[in-house]
Formats: structure tokens, C-alpha cells, sequence
């Protein structure tokens, strides 16, 4: 045994064979947060294990992940298995090309740029709104898929999305699943599941290459400015052609999914609690003084705010961070080697009863000024954390504020069906099952 190994947190033993690489595979699928919670439970805030040969970290402690995502941050890069269907664009791109492309994308993300998009977002939920008649059900992530959608269409790319978003919304959960698929095959074996996720694929790429080709009449948009860009540097028409795609398939799927499920798991939550209806009302009044929301009501929107981001602690849409380590780095005792492959769970840090009381409970308060949230700041990460944080954290936040806000000024919501509901990880925290809710009129 080496030096290094000595020092090595705990964890359970390697696979002996195939066999208990597919029993630990199958647990994963059928219950990915039971196995992970188990083996914390029983090995620590960070563990250690190997899997055909590779080194592999699993961590829920703040300081352990501060690390990786902050400190140590140029030791590593993301892990890109499974996102192959998003190409080489900002969220997969690494190093100086990642840096390139961050420049490119930062105009449309700073904080005048946002609040510009006030308006389409108001228009959007108004969009929705109109179309539901008093009492009619509403599924919430279907809806708040479509709205997400096209909202990044017209802010981003200067358009109304083209294509359905039922249709796209299918293609990303199959391409989702992947995540939790063993990689016992390559992926050119023609499987069935590795045919349908090339079918998929190819059904989000027909739908980017729509939004690219009508870029032309779309000036001033984010979309119009990249390839203005790419033309400037004179990229080939092939690499041009390949760059926005990447781009736009991710700024597409990341950029509307996430904020869908922040909004799906908030409005789920606010009618799971009825009783935190009045404050929401009277902030509601206070604040937009019966006119329809807006951008310039985002701040004073403190508790629909906090309501959110207690959602996104319960339910974190990005609730496990992966990272790859590409030079021999110490992370507190422990060494990590290059090519070692690190999880960082933030689901299990948000529901860490270290940093917050009653972690299970739904309780916006805890985002007051001086609250728990507050005093443990690098336990809260539904973003992530460091340079590689998210890009468009402050769109998202804009945009789910108004989203919720406009829709609880018009509507109770009510829940259908009151069987508690499970996550249901993949690439991101979805339900298990579609959550329905009853808008009741003001």
C-alpha cells in the first residue's frame, strides 16, 4: 500500500467482478439518493472507491466542494460523459476555449441585459395564464418547460421558439437517463437504448439548426452577436456553423430546463403550504400595487424570492456536480490524482442538518438577512460556485421571481393529488411524477 493510499477517506470496496459493477448500476436506477445516502451514512462526508480502475470521490462536505469548485478550481474540469449531446459549448468547454466563450456570452448576462428581458417575461406568463380557465389544472413542468422555453427563444435568440416543445421536452428526458445507463457498450453498438438516444439527438439537433437559420432576422440577439463574433475571427463556415449549435443547444436545454424545475418545485411547495398564501398576497400588494409584474417589482419580491430559494435547497435542479481532475491536487487530507473523477452532492449538503435546522422542513425564513442560509454560506450552492459558476444565474432568478409572482397575483394553487412525491434524478432533479395543481381565481 502506497503513502497516498493511507490517507485516502474510506469507502466501500471495489467491484470484485461484472456482476457487482451491474448490482451497484441497478441500486443507482432504481433509488440513485437512497445508495449515495446510504453509503455517507456509513463512509463519511467524503468517500473514496474505485471502479474499473478509476479513482472516484464522493463528497457533501462544504469545504471538501469549496475546494474543488473555488480553491483548487484549476486542478479540474468538468466531466463531460453524458453530455455529449451538447457538444463543446460554454458549459462543457474547458480552459482557455472555455474562457473565450464566456467572454462572448457575458454581454447578454449583465445585469442591464437582464432586466431588459422583464418584459418578454411578463408577456410569456401572461402567454400562459390567458390560455387556463378558472379551475383548470395545470401541470406544472410541462407548463413551466414551455414557458422557460420561450422565453430564452425571444430573449437569447430573438424569436419565438419554432418547433414543440413537447417534442424537445421528450428528446431531453431520454437523453437525460443516460446519466444512470451503465457504459458497458460503447457507444457506437447499436443498442436499443444507444439508437434511441441517437434519435433524440438528431431530433434536438433539427430543432437548434431551425432556431440558427432563422437567426438572420433576429439583430441585436445573443444569437445574432456570436456569429457576428465568429465572423470576426474568421472561423471556417463549418466551425462557425458547429460553435453556434453547441452554443445554442446549450444556452437552449440548460437555460430553460433548470429554471423550469426551480419554478416547478416552488409552485408545488406554495400549494403544499396554503398557509403561506396571505404574506405572498400582501407582499404582492405592497409591491405591484395590483399592476401586473415587472422587472422594476423584482426586488421588493423578498419573500417570492426567498420562497424559491428554498425550493432550490429542497430540490436542487443541479444537484450533483461532477469534476474530473486533470493535475495531482491535495484536497484537505487527501490526495487526488489525476484522472480521478469527483461528485460533488449538493442535494446532500442542502439537506445536511449541520447547516440547516430541520433540513426537511420548507421553510423560506431561513434566507432572511442573518439566517441559516446566511451564516452558512458555502453550504447553499444551487449554482454552483467559483468561475464555472452558472453563467446565467441572475436570468434564472429574474425570471422564476416574475414567473411565480405573476402567476400567485392571479391564481390559488391547489394540489390534485396529495401523495407526497419523490425526485427523480438524472442530469438534473426532476419529480417523479407529473405534479398537478387546480388555479383557483383571486
Amino acid at each position: 500500500m502506497t503513502s497516498a493510499a493511507v490517507h485516502l477517506p474510506p469507502g466501500p470496496p471495489p467491484p470484485r467482478h461484472l456482476w457487482d459493477e451491474l448490482l451497484y448500476f441497478r441500486d443507482l436506477k432504481r433509488d440513485v439518493l437512497g445508495t449515495i445516502a446510504q453509503r455517507f451514512a456509513t463512509y463519511g462526508d467524503v468517500y473514496y472507491g474505485r471502479i474499473r480502475g478509476m479513482g472516484v470521490f464522493s463528497a457533501m462536505d462544504p469545504e471538501f466542494i469549496h475546494a474543488v469548485l473555488v480553491s483548487e478550481a484549476r486542478a479540474f474540469r468538468r466531466r463531460t460523459i453524458d453530455l455529449e449531446f451538447l457538444g463543446d459549448g460554454v458549459l462543457t468547454s474547458s480552459g482557455e476555449e472555455w474562457r473565450r466563450k464566456r467572454r462572448r456570452l457575458q454581454p447578454s448576462f449583465r445585469h442591464d441585459s437582464i432586466l431588459s428581458y422583464g418584459a418578454l417575461i411578463r408577456q410569456e406568463s401572461e402567454r400562459l395564464l390567458a390560455a387556463q380557465r378558472p379551475g383548470a389544472v395545470l401541470d406544472l413542468h410541462a407548463s413551466m418547460r414551455e414557458l422557460t422555453l420561450r422565453v430564452v427563444c425571444r430573449a437569447l435568440f430573438g424569436q419565438e421558439f419554432p418547433g414543440s416543445a413537447e417534442r424537445l421536452g421528450r428528446a431531453t428526458r431520454v437523453l437525460q437517463e443516460a446519466v444512470l445507463r451503465p457504459k458497458l457498450l460503447p457507444p457506437w453498438a447499436p443498442t436499443p437504448a444507444h439508437l434511441q438516444h441517437r434519435r433524440m439527438s438528431a431530433l434536438v439537433d433539427r430543432e437548434v439548426y431551425r432556431i440558427i437559420e432563422r437567426a438572420e432576422g433576429a439583430p441585436g440577439s445573443l444569437l445574432a452577436a456570436l456569429r457576428a463574433s465568429l465572423d470576426q475571427e474568421g472561423a471556417s463556415r463549418a466551425d462557425a456553423a458547429r460553435e453556434l449549435r453547441d452554443e445554442v443547444v446549450t444556452l437552449l436545454l440548460a437555460g430553460h430546463e433548470t429554471t423550469a424545475l426551480a419554478l416547478t418545485w416552488a409552485c408545488y411547495l406554495v400549494a403544499r403550504h396554503p398557509e403561506l398564501d396571505p404574506a405572498l398576497q400582501a407582499e404582492l400588494a405592497r409591491v405591484t400595487g395590483g399592476k401586473p409584474v415587472s422587472a422594476e417589482h423584482f426586488a421588493g419580491l423578498e419573500l417570492t424570492q426567498r420562497v424559491l430559494s428554498e425550493a432550490s435547497r429542497l430540490y436542487p435542479p443541479v444537484y450533483v456536480i461532477p469534476r474530473v481532475c486533470t493535475e495531482d491536487v491535495r484536497i484537505g487530507p487527501y490526495p487526488v490524482r489525476k484522472g480521478d473523477e469527483l461528485w460533488l452532492w449538493i442535494y446532500f449538503m442542502h439537506h445536511d442538518a449541520r447547516w440547516f435546522a430541520r433540513p426537511e422542513r420548507f421553510d423560506p425564513d431561513r434566507f432572511l438577512p442573518g439566517g441559516e442560509a446566511a451564516r452558512s454560506p458555502r453550504a447553499y450552492l444551487p449554482f454552483g460556485a467559483g468561475l464555472r459558476s452558472c453563467i446565467g444565474r441572475g436570468f434564472a432568478t429574474l425570471e422564476a421571481t416574475l414567473v411565480l409572482a405573476a402567476l400567485l397575483q392571479q391564481h390559488r394553487l391547489e394540489l390534485v393529488d396529495h401523495r407526497p412525491v419523490f425526485p427523480r434524478p438524472r442530469i438534473t432533479l426532476a419529480p417523479e411524477r407529473p405534479l398537478r395543481v387546480r388555479l383557483l381565481a383571486r
